[in-house]
């Protein structure tokens, strides 16, 4: 279910959470988590929280910290928010994590973050985020200075779920303003961090926090609230969106998933970029505006072409006009099988019985099959009868014996090896021959 929001409140008075929320949050998380910096937000949602609680809810509260190592300050951070949770009476985490080498240092940070949430929530658990209308109002702007967007323009969720279980991540101040959070601070006297890398306006958002939202606040005072509400419609309109256009798709996709591009040839560009788009954020993908324009143009050529575009975490590639976006290409895995033995690799698995002499190996241009009839065909013109995709071909089981090809998976098996029981497993999600 959808936990309900904060209730209105005021920076004279303390932040007040609706005790229906709260019931309803400790009700169903056997854990609540707290992700705790030590900064001045989420301490806020910790100190605001606790003091709404009864004993009981109290006991299923965690605080979790995320020691990042890249301040000389961390491990005294770390001590520091113990220290506060010791004060409070909450159950302190401390998670040390290693950044892997990204593009962004904020991203490599983030990522490493989040996993380490993952790992200590599980499926089920529940995780609360200091994020605040401040950091709404950056992301959207970062985000629309990027060229990005329906998607992009609706900012952080205020829910979602952790990794692929039933874990939610919550964020119950994502409207409330930072004057109120700071406020709030002030007037009980809290002490928290200050990250000396937030002054650092060599990264984007420290840039847009430092010296382009003060100037827009000047003239629009309410310009964090505004941004956030308008974030939040825009999701609302784009959740709605994305429901019809995958009804559209389900009709226009067929049983692999590719998308048949004579259902879009005939619309105008910008509409046939609207539909790529869903297609690949259907399937967790997103690509940037240019990007889709260079499949737009590649997948226009003639429909005897059989294109690719590849990208940092797949490909797409067209067969009979159809598109289909396939993972990136791996290493064929060529390897004796012996009698009853399976192996299995990076898009099927295949076992025989009948023979310990047989060996999977790349297949040769020129080979040809021997049909049931005793007519010949060369496996190259087999393939093309089989409607077999290009980026299929090299990762078909191709059976041998010596130099003799005696079978291609359960697809077709020479005459004299008819005896042979071939078992071959394919991953069903992805376009192949049957």
């Amino acid at each position: 279910m959808k936990y309900s929001t904060l209730k209105p409140m005021t920076l004279s008075s303390p932040l007040c959470f609706s005790p229906e929320w709260v019931d309803d949050l400790f009700m169903q998380a056997k854990t609540v988590w707290v992700g705790f910096s030590g900064g001045v937000d989420s301490h806020v949602l910790l100190h605001s929280l606790v003091h709404q609680l009864t004993s009981e809810q109290k006991q299923k509260l965690v605080a979790i910290h995320i020691h990042h190592g890249l301040s000389a300050n961390a491990d005294n951070w770390l001590k520091h928010c113990e220290s506060i949770c010791n004060d409070l009476g909450v159950s302190f985490v401390a998670e040390r994590v290693q950044l892997e080498v990204q593009a962004s240092l904020e991203d490599a940070a983030r990522n490493a973050r989040y996993h380490a949430f993952q790992k200590h929530i599980g499926n089920q658990g529940v995780i609360l985020l200091a994020h605040h209308a401040g950091d709404q109002a950056e992301t959207v702007l970062f985000r629309l200075l990027r060229g990005t967007g329906g998607k992009g323009l609706a900012g952080i969720p205020a829910e979602r779920s952790l990794g692929e279980g039933g874990a939610k991540l919550i964020r119950p101040l994502l409207y409330v303003s930072k004057a109120e959070i700071e406020g709030y601070a002030q007037s009980l006297q809290l002490d928290w961090i200050q990250d000396e890398s937030n002054a650092d306006e060599r990264f984007t958002r420290n840039f847009l926090r430092q010296s382009v939202v003060p100037i827009l606040k000047e003239r629009f005072p309410k310009m964090e609230q505004n941004i956030a509400s308008s974030a939040q419609r825009i999701a609302t309109d784009y959740s709605m969106l994305a429901q019809l256009s995958s009804q559209q798709l389900d009709v226009w996709c067929n049983e692999f998933g590719g998308l048949k591009l004579s259902f879009i040839a005939d619309k105008a560009r910008e509409e046939r970029l609207f539909w790529l788009r869903q297609f690949l954020q259907r399937k967790d993908t997103s690509l940037t505006h240019s990007q889709l324009e260079s499949i737009d143009d590649m997948f226009a050529s003639g429909e005897d072409k059989q294109p690719e575009f590849v990208f940092s975490t797949g490909r797409l590639m067209r067969h009979q006009n159809v598109i289909y976006l396939l993972p990136l290409d791996q290493v064929v895995v060529l390897a004796p099988l012996a009698s009853g033995e399976i192996v299995k690799r990076p898009f099927d698995e295949i076992r025989v019985r009948g023979s310990n002499s047989c060996v999977l190996k790349a297949r040769h241009e020129g080979a040809t099959l021997i049909m049931p009839n005793g007519k010949t065909r060369k496996l190259k013109k087999w393939l093309n009868d089989q409607q077999v995709p290009n980026w299929w071909r090299e990762h078909l089981p191709y059976l041998y014996e010596n130099d003799t090809l005696i079978a291609i998976g359960d697809l077709w098996c020479h005459p004299d090896h008819s005896h042979l029981d071939i078992e071959w497993r394919i991953n069903l999600s992805l376009p192949l021959p049957k």
